[in-house]
């Protein structure tokens, strides 16, 4: 059984995009995008933080934004954003993540 605050990982059909979430609650709160095939320097958005020690090719948030707002953050992703949407929505559907109503 999955947990349900457990880190997920969505990528795009091409696998160039990942984004490594968290469901919190009933939310996507997105913790990082990883470009593997990129080499750029890592940094924090919005803040523009630069993470040179960090692996090459991510963006970290400074808070954790749910989709809505990392579609904001990066509006070019919109494939990123439709699959993790997907993976969202099936989460939530999924049997296995629903708090057991008997507190078992």
């Amino acid at each position: 059984m999955t947990r349900r605050d457990a880190l997920r990982t969505t990528q795009t059909q091409d696998r160039r995009k990942v984004a490594v979430w968290q469901l919190v609650g009933r939310t996507a709160r997105i913790l990082r995008v990883q470009f593997p095939h990129e080499s750029f320097t890592t940094f924090r958005l919005p803040s523009r933080t630069l993470l040179p020690d960090a692996q090459p090719g991510t963006i970290m948030f400074d808070a954790y934004p749910d989709l809505a707002d990392a579609r904001l953050l990066l509006p070019a992703h919109g494939d990123l954003w439709d699959a993790l949407r997907d993976d969202h929505w099936a989460a939530l559907l999924r049997e296995t993540d629903s708090p057991n109503p008997l507190g078992a």
